[in-house]
């Protein structure tokens, strides 16, 4: 089989070996250069194809597909600034590890630093924040490449799915015609004479590194359950034969009656001597939480685990870091705690709850930690939750157990409504929380051609509340409009603008039937839930208690 034209041809064989290697979704905005690209993706019966016209929302989609399926996903640009506006997704993907292939298609050579329209260097752009970086040349006719682009590929794919995952990227440049034609009005070439044809080859494999675990002292110990790679059911299971208790954090996805999830505001005064552990073991990304780290501190024995090698340390507490599997760690623990070692934990989180459902119930008035506590209430497939002040009340107030998302590597409150889109494409009955500016700062996202269902929780308190709780609330002068930016914006408009339904909550019931309510049904919904700042703050005070 001939192909009308280079680029054609070129275009074909990599969205085939893309799909050969398990890339199964390739999310394109629209452009010139990348018009070969984004015609042989439409076309092939094995990737699903989604377009988001605005290129960084269209990276955050691709990197909610990823972080929904654990398998990498494709972006797709044209060239120029157009590729550049993928780096804040890169860089997400590159510090939480989520596979994402980017493809940046470019100008042949000769239009390279002669002043070409479109055109700026685009060779490694990215730097050290992508897995690996290929680069495909402009082809011609005299030389069949085909080997030579399938094995680009794979590689790139590879390095997409291994230790630990992450973004890689794949720059592809094309002369015209980019479209399957010899003649394109313009531009005139010549059929590519050679076959794409699959190469018949297995998936390349994934290295893993085996690494000799220490061996840890019997005792009084504790795990707390961070987001990353590791078998939740096996830590579960290992922590209770230890008789020690999980601390699980909500991204976790470990919550439920046998862990210990109130420790935010359980450790408010310190940790009590009673609770004092002396080891602590940490397992992947645990958040940026000063009580969950003086736990931490205040074990003997401070280990820090994660399977894809993270060194996450922030206050170098640690007594060892250690890249691995944690269930193969607590295999070496050489005894188990007493049973009163649990109970005495269990007793205080009972405590500890009840205090806080007393606050919650007897505050008529929405806060954020009302949502937070709502959506216990909600039967969701996933909850993706966004940074600053969502994250922080869902990892305070959310008990039950389930997927919890986030983009904590970096933790922007970019790309989150493409985050929740790409992520409602693949799992069922998906609600989004976040606060008014991450929904502003993304809502470009929501121009896509995706038939999503996605229920978006907005906890509206008029800026950015997050920093009442810092020291500029009291140091800076300009505060309102240096750092809380109220957005005075009307949401019923923006959901009207983009189609999604509108509702608002003013309490806890009316949250919790209209949020169940917009699952039940497909398409798009947002609820608002107005918050008065001063309230929430008060209530994260008495909550504190």
């Amino acid at each position: 089989m001939t192909h009308p034209n280079p680029s054609t041809a070129l275009a074909r064989a990599v969205v085939d070996e893309m799909a050969n290697q398990g890339v199964e979704v390739v999310v394109i905005s629209p452009g010139s250069r990348s018009a070969a690209i984004a015609i042989a993706a439409s076309g092939h019966d094995s990737v699903e194809t989604i377009v988001v016209v605005d290129e960084r929302s269209a990276a955050f989609h691709a990197l909610g597909v990823a972080r929904a399926t654990g398998r990498p996903s494709a972006v797709l640009s044209t060239s120029g600034t157009a590729a550049a506006n993928f780096f804040p997704a890169i860089v997400e993907a590159d510090m939480s590890c989520v596979p994402i292939i980017v493809i940046t298609a470019d100008r042949p050579a000769e239009m390279q630093r002669v002043g070409a329209n479109q055109t700026i260097d685009q060779v490694e752009m990215f730097g050290e924040k992508v897995r690996a970086y290929s680069g495909i040349e402009a082809p011609d006719v005299a030389v069949d490449r085909n080997a030579e682009w399938r094995g680009v590929v794979a590689r790139i794919v590879t390095a997409a799915r291994g230790v630990p995952p992450g973004p890689s990227h794949l720059n592809v440049r094309f002369r015209e015609p980019t479209v399957p034609v010899t003649d394109d009005g313009r531009t005139t070439a010549s059929e590519y004479p050679f076959p794409t044809r699959r190469i018949d080859s297995a998936m390349p494999a994934v290295a893993t590194e085996h690494v000799e675990m220490p061996v840890l002292a019997p005792g009084r110990g504790i795990v707390i359950a961070g987001d990353g790679e590791y078998d939740r059911g096996a830590l579960a299971a290992r922590a209770a034969a230890l008789n020690w208790p999980v601390l699980a954090t909500a991204l976790s996805g470990m919550r439920g009656d046998h862990t210990v999830t109130t420790y935010h505001h359980l450790l408010t005064g310190g940790v009590e001597e009673a609770l004092r552990p002396d080891t602590a073991v940490a397992v992947g990304a645990i958040g940026p939480s000063p009580r969950l780290e003086s736990v931490i501190t205040s074990a003997r024995d401070r280990v820090r685990i994660d399977a894809w090698g993270r060194k996450i340390d922030p206050h170098r507490h640690a007594t060892r870091i250690i890249a691995g599997d944690v269930d193969r760690l607590l295999q070496r623990v050489e005894g188990a705690a007493g049973e009163d070692w649990p109970v005495v934990w269990a007793d205080a989180e009972q405590r500890c709850r009840q205090r806080l459902d007393a606050v919650l119930e007897g505050d008529q008035r929405m806060s954020g930690a009302a949502v937070a506590s709502a959506l216990n209430d909600v039967a969701w497939g996933s909850l993706v939750v966004a940074s600053s002040l969502p994250i922080r009340e869902v990892d305070a107030h959310l008990r039950r157990g389930g997927p919890v998302l986030a983009n904590r590597g970096a933790s922007g409150i970019d790309g989150f409504v493409s985050t929740a889109l790409g992520v409602a494409s693949r799992i069922p009955r998906t609600v989004a929380l976040c606060g008014d500016l991450s929904l502003l700062h993304d809502s470009n996202g929501f121009i896509n051609d995706g038939a999503v269902d996605l229920t978006i929780v907005l906890m509206d308190n008029g800026g950015g509340g997050l920093f009442d709780t810092l020291p500029q609330a009291s140091h800076a002068p300009d505060y309102e409009r240096l750092f809380v930016t109220p957005p005075h914006r009307d949401f019923e408009t923006l959901a009207r603008l983009h189609g999604l339904r509108y509702a608002e909550a003013s309490a806890r019931d009316d949250l919790v039937r209209l949020t169940g309510a917009a699952l039940r049904r497909p398409g798009l919904d947002l609820i608002r839930v107005p918050i008065d700042r001063s309230h929430d703050q008060q209530v994260r005070s008495q909550l504190d208690g």
